[in-house]
């Protein structure tokens, strides 16, 4: 910074600025990253007069990043996101450190601006409106890391399209809260974990028996799937993916001519073929409205099965432009968004904690869903958020009016 500085009416500070992207901090501020930027107001430029990075342990790499920022940033106009972000992508730094001090940069602008974060995204998108995608609530966590037999990820619910944002989340909140009750009696000495992503933990040899358990607590509260609630399956199937020579091994009916393999049950590893029998019968079985990442993003013989059988169901892949998360800059991200065609999800990264931004960023990144996790810790911070803009009066449209399905005929059902 320089000394020749205006005085501090002028001078505006947004000091600690959290943000989580990038930075482990194990649910503890004192770990978290901080921002401090300050703002020279000379003939009404609003112009970077320093930037400062920091944590509250700095190692030697970080400081080097931290001089890098400064030194690029110094004299740009703070209210040119894109001038800022240009910048950024030029420094040597981590795309993480990127990520922040373009956040950040952007919440000193709106602050000079005496406008919200959401305006300000608004504009910066150029947006007519906001609209809310469909929340997605990770509810149990599987997978490879979690000791049973089962190899699928996560099982999330979303609410029916017919309800609002508040009353929709309300539903989805006592579901969670009815599982993980249900859990802590079942497994009284095994309380459930709660995962990065905020999702409950559940060790279990079948898929299957999470959606057992979602249904016996959706009945204790008198709900039910296609009225209240809807399953989506977050499969993840590259952590169980292996890849053969053509023709090796066999599938249920005959010899199978891909090369791509499956043990979604641990130790079972089985063709393509057989693992899209599987979810094409799960899928129907338990009235699944959407599938992510169900095949290895290379296995497009077998994705192309799955979306041809399942046309009541959408289908997406975290290799595509479906899925999306936050880029390296904010204006990166909203270019990514804009670009994206077709049905489209916004994820949370799992690294993203403290950080509420994203949840302004969904409202007007014209995404259907939004995939923020489960209603704990720092994500259910980002549903909050979005309440808050819904209580603050904005006026907001849902994103999703319907599925988009073709009606089922007679001979189908």
């Amino acid at each position: 910074m320089t000394n020749n500085t205006p005085p501090y009416s002028a001078l505006i500070p947004l000091l600690r600025i959290i943000s989580g992207y990038g930075v482990k901090s194990n649910h503890d501020d004192s770990q978290r990253a901080y921002i401090e930027i300050s703002c020279n107001i000379n003939n009404h430029a609003r112009v970077m007069e320093g930037c400062v990075i920091g944590h509250e342990v700095a190692d030697d790499s970080s400081l080097d990043e931290l001089k890098a920022v400064n030194d690029s940033l110094i004299g740009a106009d703070v209210e040119n996101q894109q001038e800022i972000d240009n910048k950024l992508r030029s420094a040597e730094i981590s795309e993480s450190m990127r990520l922040s001090v373009s956040v950040a940069v952007h919440k000193t602008s709106a602050k000079l601006n005496n406008i919200s974060t959401l305006e300000a995204l608004k504009a910066l998108a150029k947006k007519d409106a906001y609209s809310v995608p469909v929340p997605i609530v990770t509810l149990l966590n599987g997978g490879k890391q979690s000791g049973g037999k089962n190899n699928l990820a996560s099982l999330c619910i979303c609410a029916d399209l017919k309800k609002s944002f508040s009353e929709g989340l309300d539903v989805l909140e006592r579901i969670y809260m009815k599982v993980e009750d249900l859990l802590k009696k079942k497994f009284p000495n095994n309380c459930p974990s709660i995962g990065a992503n905020g999702g409950l933990s559940y060790s279990c040899d079948k898929v299957e028996l999470m959606f057992e358990l979602v249904k016996e607590a959706a009945t204790e509260l008198e709900l039910t799937s296609e009225e209240d609630f809807y399953f989506i399956l977050d499969c993840s199937a590259s952590d169980f993916h292996t890849e053969v020579a053509p023709g090796q091994g066999s599938a249920k009916k005959g010899q199978s001519t891909s090369r791509h393999r499956y043990d979604w049950v641990e130790g079972q590893v089985k063709p393509s073929e057989d693992f899209c029998d599987y979810l094409e019968n799960l899928v129907e079985t338990e009235n699944i409205v959407t599938l992510i990442d169900p095949l290895h993003h290379e296995d497009e013989e077998g994705l192309a099965r799955l979306r041809e059988k399942l046309a009541s169901c959408h289908i997406l892949n975290r290799g595509s432009a479906n899925i999306m998360k936050m880029q390296s800059t904010l204006t990166g991200t909203i270019a990514t968004l804009q670009a994206a065609q077709g049905f489209k999800v916004l994820e949370a990264a799992t690294h993203e904690e403290g950080e509420t931004l994203l949840a302004d960023l969904a409202l007007v990144s014209g995404c259907e869903m939004m995939l923020l996790g489960g209603l704990r810790g720092c994500r259910r911070a980002l549903y909050n958020q979005i309440n808050i803009r819904l209580q603050q009066n904005y006026k907001m449209q849902p994103a999703l009016q319907d599925w988009g399905f073709p009606e089922k005929t007679a001979e189908e059902e």
